[in-house]
């Protein structure tokens, strides 16, 4: 029953990983809006911001999925961005904020911006190293931990069970649409926590 049962979740297993592996190819993985391709636009209203009416009108006008930021020193800018701005979102946007604040800065003379997407090797380039430095020591550990109870085996579980629960992450991540952003690396990490923790118990059995 053990092994029936040891089999089937091999089975979902691979199927999960599959589908998330056509889903990557096909779809890609979703992205947070702030990481994706954008468009901009930068006002310059010569005056402190209120940032939750900026974010009121930037809703009543693109909708929920935009990211408003305050940005030079005296806090008196604005950036306003979301998946796409027509011409018209950005006149809209301007003349309501003149309803709010006066400035000079004319609908005509606003530049609809265009930000490149982030790769996803740029978020997280700067966790590869401590991810390489601690799986070397979880190895080192698991070599001297069962050097005397079939370390091959123990060495090989701290290897491929970690991937493939890796593998299995991601494949959810991707055919949920999980959107990839800050809280990525966290589930990666409790992913290989718990992965390590299992490879500890079947090494102890």
């Amino acid at each position: 029953m053990k092994q029936l049962k040891g089999k089937y979740s091999i089975i979902l297993i691979t199927i999960v990983i599959v589908i998330g592996i056509i889903m990557t190819i096909v779809f890609g993985f979703n992205k947070e809006l702030q990481y994706q391709q954008t468009n901009s636009i930068d006002i310059y209203l010569d005056k402190e911001v209120d940032l939750e009416k900026a974010k009121g009108i930037s809703n009543q006008v693109l909708g929920k999925n935009n990211i408003v930021q305050i940005v030079e020193i005296y806090e008196d800018m604005v950036t306003i961005r979301a998946k796409e701005i027509t011409e018209e979102q950005k006149n809209e946007i301007i003349n309501k904020m003149k309803e709010i604040y006066e400035f000079d800065q004319k609908a005509e003379e606003t530049k609809i911006n265009v930000i490149p997407e982030t790769k996803i090797r740029d978020l997280y380039k700067k966790y590869v190293i401590p991810f390489i430095i601690s799986g070397i020591l979880v190895l080192v550990y698991m070599s001297i931990r069962y050097y005397k109870k079939d370390m091959i085996k123990a060495v090989s579980r701290a290897i491929y069970i970690p991937i493939i629960g890796e593998l299995l992450l991601l494949s959810v991540i991707a055919i949920v649409r999980i959107p990839i952003g800050r809280t990525t690396p966290i589930l990666i990490i409790l992913m290989y926590i718990i992965s390590i923790l299992y490879v500890t118990r079947k090494n102890e059995e």
